[in-house]
């Protein structure tokens, strides 16, 4: 049986972090960038430059085990400006669409093809409970997230699909977590907007072991909502930080201020998702951090 796995996305934090464990579990990596000459290659590790052309493609993708697609422009970081939206969607739909192309005309395929999505999938949903099989939402992160989706469609059905839904993802030194430790550290932490606005969080640890399970794992659906089985509102979170780092957190932000500085991209912040994991709970994916207090414990001591 084949240990290569083909990875998109993969010189990005997570895609980076997601390989060295790959790695540690014996697979060999072959990761499309646009700047190959960036990178080392390994003994494990190839880099190869991504060419949208089916031929080519299908040339490196024929007889991997599996395709992981995380590939996409970044969503936090910049303001959402017309033409950077373009981006943002087309960065991952016309992406995955070639990829597709051309797993369906390898006559070696892979077995499985995970293709990354992410909670704004839902939209902003207040407390209403969100499962795998709810509707999407309406605003620019789930127009994003359904494109996303739609783009697999086509996939030949020989291959098992895996979407997975992503939700925050905490890591000390990248992400959302770092962002929200720079005030607190300072003592000027505090709630974002009303703070009751749910969050649907994961520990990079639980998000890479995820991944490598849906490698060998054969019980996983179609669609799967990756987030810890415990989603927290922000007041929750923010006060979870500050327990756990001895911080005070009581200067709050109001929303408007958020939409000023960020714009329409606020609502990564605002936006409030109550998403469970009933799928991969039920493929027996065991959580090592269920709680949001024992993963903010945990980072701080990585």
């Amino acid at each position: 049986m084949s240990n290569k796995i083909i990875i998109t996305g993969g010189t990005g934090f997570l895609g980076s972090e997601l390989i060295k464990d790959l790695i540690a579990q014996n697979y060999n990596c072959v990761v499309f960038t646009r700047n190959p000459s960036k990178y080392q290659n390994t003994e494990s590790v190839e880099y190869v430059e991504w060419i949208p052309e089916s031929n080519y493609l299908a040339k490196h993708i024929s007889g991997a085990k599996a395709i992981i697609n995380l590939a996409g422009a970044p969503i936090a970081g910049k303001r959402w400006t017309k033409s950077y939206k373009k981006e943002i969607i087309d960065s991952r739909v016309e992406t995955t669409k070639a990829l597709i192309e051309a797993v369906n005309q390898c006559s070696n395929k892979p077995q499985k093809f995970l293709s990354s999505s992410a909670s704004g999938y839902f939209g902003d949903r207040g407390d209403e409970i969100l499962t795998d099989e709810s509707e999407p939402g309406k605003n620019f992160l789930a127009e994003v997230c359904i494109k996303w989706e739609q783009a697999t469609e086509s996939l030949s059905k020989n291959v098992d699909l895996i979407i997975f839904r992503t939700g925050i993802v905490l890591d000390p030194d990248n992400g959302a977590l770092e962002q929200l430790l720079k005030p607190i550290k300072m003592y000027l932490g505090g709630s974002l907007g009303t703070g009751n606005q749910y969050f649907p969080w994961i520990h990079v640890a639980d998000w890479k072991r995820f991944l490598i399970f849906a490698l060998s794992n054969n019980g996983l659906g179609q669609k799967n909502n990756l987030c810890a089985p415990n989603p927290v509102t922000n007041n929750v979170l923010t006060k979870t930080i500050g327990k756990v780092y001895n911080r005070p957190t009581m200067f709050k932000v109001p929303a408007i201020v958020l939409r000023i500085v960020l714009g329409e991209a606020a609502s990564m912040i605002l936006d409030s998702t109550r998403m469970e994991p009933k799928n991969i709970q039920e493929a027996n994916f065991k959580f090592e951090y269920e709680l949001i207090e024992e993963a903010i414990i945990n980072l701080k001591k990585v």
